[in-house]
């Protein structure tokens, strides 16, 4: 929370609280919406305010076709790292659907709205067991991941897109927020493979590289995405 700014009223343990847009030294800040709970202003206005509900229907009406639950075939479960937690959409499907996973994630903004949000989810009666299945650690995945872990995903950043249609804006900001390039991917992968028990899931746009220029196992393919599935031994 440190790195975080907050405009306004801020949590009691905030560092770094201003009470006007104009003395906040970076393009982001969080400010308390009316419901009590913090959203991420891009002060350039590159798109709207965000906030994390795990009670939005962003995160809990998703079909039964997903197929990056199907990448975990077996293992239901099983503890699972998510080195790349972003907006906390994919760890919070894997925990729907009986997984205990731990959100990584080194953004600072990002980590605290995770974490103010699964606060709110384990505090809702409607939403507290899967929330119960969810744990949250703020730092890179490339360090902070268990010595042992069933399994281990890594969602890198896609690369830039070169159609020209507009992405959503949960991703534009996750553009944004870490610098509209490619993760650590490979270092990522790599960190990942030494300890996973069981399988570590890369996801991917179709047509992209191998991360790392490793080659998988095999893959499961979704109609725009294909996840790389690397089991113990191989390499």
């Amino acid at each position: 929370m440190t790195d975080c700014w907050f405009v306004g009223q801020a949590p009691s343990q905030a560092k770094n609280s201003v009470d006007s847009v104009d003395d906040v030294p970076q393009d982001h800040y969080l400010r308390l919406y009316a419901d009590g709970a913090y959203a991420l202003y891009d002060k350039q206005q590159r798109y709207p305010p965000l906030s994390i509900d795990f009670a939005d229907a962003y995160y809990r009406f998703r079909g039964g076709k997903e197929y990056l639950p199907k990448a975990f075939k077996g293992l239901t479960g099983a503890t699972i790292a998510d080195t790349t937690a972003g907006w906390g959409r994919d760890a919070w499907l894997l925990a729907y659907r009986g997984f205990n996973v731990t959100m990584i994630e080194r953004n600072p903004y990002l980590a605290f709205l995770l974490q103010q949000a699964l606060d709110q989810a384990q505090a809702n009666a409607a939403l507290s067991e899967v929330a119960s299945r969810l744990s949250l650690v703020h730092d890179d995945g490339r360090v902070a991941l268990p010595s042992e872990v069933d399994a281990v995903y890594l969602d890198p950043m896609f690369p830039e897109r070169r159609k020209q249609a507009k992405v959503k804006k949960h991703m534009q900001a996750l553009h944004v927020l870490l610098g509209g390039e490619e993760s650590d991917g490979g270092a990522l992968l790599e960190a990942a493979r030494k300890v996973a028990m069981q399988r570590v899931v890369v996801k991917r746009p179709q047509g992209a590289p191998f991360v790392g220029d490793m080659a998988p196992h095999h893959s499961l393919n979704a109609p725009n995405t294909r996840y790389d599935i690397y089991l113990p031994g191989h390499t």
